[in-house]
Order: C-alpha cells, then sequence, then structure tokens
C-alpha cells in the first residue's frame, strides 16, 4: 500500500465511505424537513417551491450522493486504477455538502452559490470517474457515463430555470433527472444483478444474457423521454411504457432463480428493479386514464430508486470493507421492509383512499426516516473505521 494512502483518514480512503454517510444522512435531515413543511405546516422558507425542493434535493442530494460513493467504487474496480481519496475526495464532498446546505438558504439569498456548487460537484464527480476509463481505454463503459453527462445537463437546465423563475422547465429538468436515474440503474443492474445472482445463491447457476432485451430497453427508454419531455405524444409514451414493462419484466424473470429469496441483498435489488417497473405500468395507466402519474413517479422514486440505492449502500459497505456479503447484518431485512413499505404506502394508498392522502404521506415519510435512520445506526461504525482485515480502502 502506498504510505500516503496509509496516512489518509479513514472516511477518505474510499468514495463510497464518505458518500454513503452523507447521503443516509441527507436521507433522514431531507424527509424530515419535508415532513415539517408537508404535513406539519411548517413555515420553511426556501429559494424554491417546496415540492421542487424536495424533488431537486431527493435527486441532485440524496441520489447523487450515492452515485457518487457508487461509481467511485466502482470505477476503481473495472479499470484497476485508483479513484479519489484524501484531499480530492473531500474536495468533491464538500462541494456536494454546501450545495446542500445552501439549498435550506431563504428566498432573500442568491441562487447562483447553490448552483455552482452543485454544478461544480457533478462536474468534479463526472471527470472523476472518466479519467480512470480513459485511461485504460474502456469504452464499454460509456453507457454508465452518458447518464452521469445527461443528469449534469439536467441540472444547468434546472438552474436556468430557476434563475429565470420558469416553474416548467424546472419540473421537466427534473423529470429528465429521474428518468437518467432509473436508465442509470437499468444500465448498473443490468452488470451487476446477474453477477451477483450467480456468485450469492449459493449453488452453480448461469444467467443468460440477452442481447435483444438490451437493445430493445435502450431504443424504448429513449422514445418514452423524447416523447414524455421534448415532443409530448403521450399515446407514443403510453405505448412505450407498456412496451418497456414487458422487455424489463422478462429480463428480470431471466435473472430469478429461487435462491434469491434466501439471500436479502439480493432480493432487495429485485424489489428496487420491480417498482421501476411499475413506475411504467402505471405512468401507461395514467395517460390512458387521462390521470396525474404522480403514482408513477414515486414508484420510480420512492420505490425503485429509493430501495435500489439502500440495497446498493448496504452491499456495497459491507463487501468493500472487508466483510463477507453472504452474512451481512440481520438487520439488513429490517431496514429494507421498512423502505420498501413506505414506497408502497407512498404509491398505492393514495390511489385506494385518496381522502387521507396527507395521511399516507406522513406514513411512508416516516418509513422512510426510520429505514435510512437505521442504516445509520448499523452502518455509521463501518464508514468511519477501518476495515476488520486491516486493509485500507
Amino acid at each position: 500500500m502506498d504510505k500516503w494512502r496509509m496516512n489518509t483518514p479513514v472516511l477518505l480512503q474510499t468514495g463510497f465511505r464518505v458518500f454513503f454517510l452523507g447521503a443516509a444522512f441527507y436521507a433522514v435531515l431531507g424527509m424530515v424537513v419535508w415532513f415539517l413543511f408537508y404535513v406539519a405546516g411548517g413555515n420553511i422558507f426556501v429559494a424554491m417551491p417546496m415540492t421542487v425542493w424536495h424533488g431537486h434535493e431527493m435527486v441532485f442530494g440524496f441520489t447523487m450522493a450515492v452515485v457518487a460513493g457508487f461509481l467511485l467504487t466502482a470505477v476503481m474496480n473495472w479499470t484497476g486504477r485508483p479513484t479519489l481519496t484524501g484531499v480530492p475526495l473531500l474536495i468533491l464532498f464538500m462541494l456536494w455538502l454546501i450545495a446542500r446546505v445552501l439549498a435550506f438558504m431563504p428566498r432573500s439569498f442568491p441562487e447562483w452559490p447553490m448552483a455552482t456548487a452543485n454544478l461544480s460537484f457533478m462536474m468534479f464527480l463526472l471527470i472523476a470517474v472518466i479519467r480512470p476509463i480513459v485511461a485504460v481505454r474502456q469504452w464499454r463503459q460509456s453507457a454508465v457515463l452518458s447518464k452521469v453527462a445527461l443528469i449534469l445537463a439536467g441540472g444547468v437546465v434546472f438552474h436556468a430555470g430557476l434563475a429565470q423563475a420558469n416553474l416548467l422547465a424546472e419540473r421537466r429538468a427534473l423529470r429528465f433527472a429521474v428518468y437518467m436515474l432509473v436508465s442509470l440503474i437499468f444500465t448498473i443492474g443490468r452488470r451487476v444483478i446477474p453477477f451477483f445472482v450467480e456468485r450469492g445463491v449459493g449453488y452453480s447457476v448461469t444467467l443468460r444474457r440477452y442481447r435483444l432485451l438490451d437493445i430493445a430497453s435502450l431504443m424504448l427508454l429513449v422514445v418514452f423521454v423524447v416523447c414524455d419531455i421534448f415532443w409530448y405524444q403521450p399515446y407514443v409514451v403510453a405505448g412505450s411504457s407498456a412496451a418497456l414493462v414487458i422487455v424489463h419484466s422478462i429480463r428480470l424473470r431471466v435473472w430469478y432463480t429461487r435462491g434469491v429469496w434466501e439471500r436479502p441483498l439480493l432480493w432487495v435489488l429485485f424489489a428496487g428493479y420491480a417498482f421501476l417497473i411499475l413506475g411504467f405500468v402505471l405512468k401507461s395507466a395514467a395517460i390512458l386514464g387521462r390521470q396525474p402519474d404522480d403514482a408513477a413517479l414515486h414508484a420510480w422514486t420512492a420505490g425503485g430508486i429509493g430501495i435500489f440505492t439502500l440495497g446498493m449502500m448496504t452491499r456495497v459497505a459491507w463487501g468493500h470493507t472487508g466483510r463477507l456479503i453472504a452474512e451481512p447484518p440481520r438487520s439488513v431485512v429490517g431496514m429494507f421492509t421498512l423502505v420498501i413499505l413506505a414506497a408502497m404506502v407512498r404509491v398505492f394508498l393514495p390511489l385506494i383512499r385518496p381522502e387521507s392522502y396527507i395521511m399516507w404521506i406522513a406514513v411512508s415519510q416516516i418509513l422512510w426516516i426510520f429505514a435510512f435512520g437505521w442504516y445509520l445506526i448499523v452502518y455509521a461504525p463501518i464508514l468511519v473505521n477501518p476495515r476488520p482485515d486491516g486493509r485500507i480502502g
């Protein structure tokens, strides 16, 4: 090990440590603030409409912190080259943290400092993961990098809209970023889920990969995004949504084997992926029924993104600190159950009993807070302390 890495504080030795810790803390704090405003009626003044603030901070705050932690770790494994550690990693994290603090500033405070910090964070992250990939010429990683670049582009459009008080531009930019995160999970899921299943169920299994499904997924998602964000064609969106449901249901079935249910770190990824599929079911139904697509949006976000990110945060933090993936903490089942219940309450109960809408939002928020609070209690000591095997990382 390099001497300089050995002298680096544990929290800054690898990207997942500091960013997963920050993401989990912000998942709790951000939802507490949202609860105080939306349910408790707190008088909270920020530089954007609170619904927009909530969406922005869940996408560019919480989720992008998880993406940063995951990519800085994954790219190191893919390329065999080091990613950010020490002071450069601290600078990247501080940009993210400064943007989060500035998001709480009142409307009288200028918007440009938050925009600068937020976009600088994403640009620095993109450069940090591009450099080792280019160094070893792993051009196949462009599928992942392109999504991160497009999320950055969505951030640029969002802040431009915010500066001009253009609510439509803000909402479209947020929705575009959500779709890119869904696409990123599809891409990463295509790589890691079958790999994890083959090596994690405890018996020999070989899962097939179908190139046709990969191509269909990409093309259909492009059509879906273009026709929902840029050139609205409702029936094309409904049709492409239905087709995406079929494609990804087949993909998930191909990956399935009965041993998944015995491994919490596997079935949670299936649950998150299933909620992404559910989002397209609900999107198509909303269009055909001429109804708002709020349920679809939260199937993708509170469901797919929330569940999948918690699953990856538990797995990466456990395995990359020298612990046995086959023997995770028993408490992960409780965390996963809570976040899945939070998604189910948020998506389904407002459809079933809309007269109790505020109550369902409150229940979902509380379940989410407890899920990520539990993660903090169990995993914070793992993230801030050295590996039990004495290795660096």
